[in-house]
């Protein structure tokens, strides 16, 4: 097949338009096959009785899929935007506006990889999918030259940045700097991530469902009667012992498959040139982002439960745009992650530092939350599988109780706020650690709110808004002087005329 020659940034005219790669019709179906799966098994029982009604549908269907979207798709890129039209009965025209670029993806599936194709996604800055334009089929070469032209846009945007060349000494030149790159010692960290054990639960329920349509069940029955016997003669505590391991071994499996799919020759590149962070990843699909630094507004530090002792975290970046939290690190030892989120965010010790917590009635809210809800959550599925209370179940289920109530503790401890010269720091009361860095400059509004039962406890909740990343992240259980304060500290000229002080304020920018 042909290759189509893509134009040159300003070439194109308002009547100049370009068609995709012809492989399109073969990846295309590829792409939509889930989609397609009862399309095609209704021609198959079409064709039981009648095959010529069987085939004249094929006849229908394999065009439409394949040819006629290619037919209709088409592009330009000019120096004012890039626009895809396509569509046969509704006509769609995607535009991205050159001065609104903020990302470029390239992405390659295993059959883009083949055809030696690229996916490019163009992110305009908004938060929905209409705010991205997407070229579905073009040629490597010319993904590659496409994206050099667009993220040339975010030059003339961004403020000049220079390093000092080592070979050039005393010359400025912008050089490319690797901040990070997968080791294969982060693959201890994947077992952990649980990823793995819910794949192995979805595929066991997926393959349960098509084995009873096929009605595999029926006809295994007499041979799952065997197996049951056999297994009967075998000790309780043996039949549960193999079971978990089995479970521990498929999940383990699993999930270091997935990471290594998944973060297959990972690399974090900052290019000062154009003030963009480029990630790549992937073994069988690849993906390539690019971002603008301009528009990242902090970072979000990660340590889940089951990595803690491991020394382990991830890292996402808070950012707006398409991608409002796109993945700066995958789990990695916590130095790795530190280090990165210093370099990302310039940031010096946000990361670490103290943060301040939320008094008693924070502490009291969470254990009496933890204490409640672990037994009630006890008692309902004591009733809902066993049946009636006795009182072994009963201790179990204040067993359960107390437990709960010791993370809520975690939860308190994990639970504080913290202002510096250029950040917020929020920390959610959870028992996996989060932290949520957000520049001072990304606030754009507050609001504050208070349940029945936080203004029983004289607390309440003081919310960031933001453009980038989760978009509002909130403060929970602060005293209302200190939610007051936290508020005016970061946005004084916003939130100063609706705040009035009955108390002196309680000082939120160091930890008690």
């Amino acid at each position: 097949m042909t290759r189509p020659e893509i134009p040159s940034v300003g070439d194109d005219g308002p009547d100049d338009w370009h068609r995709l790669s012809p492989w399109m019709m073969a990846v295309r179906p590829i792409e939509q096959l889930p989609q397609l799966i009862p399309v095609i098994i209704a021609i198959v029982f079409a064709g039981r009785g009648a095959p010529d009604i069987s085939i004249i549908l094929a006849l229908i269907v394999i065009p439409l899929v394949t040819i006629v979207p290619w037919l209709v798709t088409r592009y330009q890129v000019t120096d004012d935007h890039v626009r895809v039209r396509s569509g046969l009965f509704t006509r769609k025209v995607a535009t991205a506006r050159r001065d609104r670029i903020r990302s470029v993806d390239l992405t390659a599936s295993l059959p883009h990889r083949v055809l030696g194709l690229r996916k490019v996604r163009i992110g305009t800055g908004g938060d929905k999918e209409s705010s991205v334009v997407e070229l579905n089929a073009i040629t490597a070469s010319e993904a590659d030259a496409l994206h050099g032209n667009l993220m040339a846009t975010v030059v003339r945007n961004a403020p000049t940045r220079t390093v000092t060349s080592v070979d050039t000494p005393g010359v400025g030149v912008a050089s490319p700097e690797e901040l990070s790159r997968l080791q294969w010692s982060w693959l201890r960290f994947a077992p952990f991530s649980l990823t793995g054990f819910a794949a192995a639960a979805a595929v066991a329920g997926l393959s349960a469902q098509i084995a009873n349509e096929a009605g595999l069940f029926r006809q295994g029955a007499t041979a799952a009667e065997h197996v049951y016997d056999r297994i009967r003669d075998i000790p309780l505590p043996t039949v549960i012992a193999v079971a978990v391991v089995a479970v521990i071994v498929v999940g383990v499996v699993l999930s270091v498959s997935g990471y290594v799919l998944s973060y297959w020759n990972f690399r974090l590149i900052r290019h000062p040139e154009d003030g963009t962070l480029r990630i790549g990843r992937g073994l069988l699909t690849t993906t390539a982002t690019s971002l603008d630094e301009n528009r990242i507004r902090g970072v979000h530090f990660h340590e889940p439960v089951l990595m803690r002792p491991l020394g382990g975290a991830r890292l996402n970046a808070i950012a707006t745009g398409s991608s409002k939290q796109p993945l700066l690190l995958p789990p990695a030892p916590l130095a790795e992650a530190l280090r990165v989120g210093r370099l990302v965010a310039h940031d010096g010790d946000e990361l670490t530092t103290a943060l301040h917590h939320h008094g008693r009635a924070a502490l009291i809210r969470r254990l009496t939350r933890g204490f409640w809800g672990g037994l009630v959550v006890a008692l309902i599925g004591v009733v809902a599988v066993i049946g009636p209370l006795t009182w072994p179940w009963l201790i179990a289920a204040a067993a359960a109780g107390i437990v709960s109530t010791a993370l809520g503790v975690v939860r308190f401890r994990n639970l504080g706020t913290r202002v510096t010269d250029r950040s917020v720091i929020i920390a959610p009361p959870r028992v996996a650690r989060h932290r949520h860095v957000v520049d001072r400059d990304g606030v754009v509004g507050w609001a504050s709110s208070a349940s029945f039962f936080q203004r029983r406890r004289g607390v309440e909740t003081a919310i960031l808004a933001t453009a980038a990343g989760a978009e509002a992240y909130a403060a929970i259980d602060l005293e209302p002087a200190a939610a007051a304060t936290l508020m005016a500290t970061v946005s004084p000229d916003l939130v100063a005329p609706f705040i009035a002080r009955s108390s002196p304020p309680t000082d939120v920018t160091r930890p008690r």
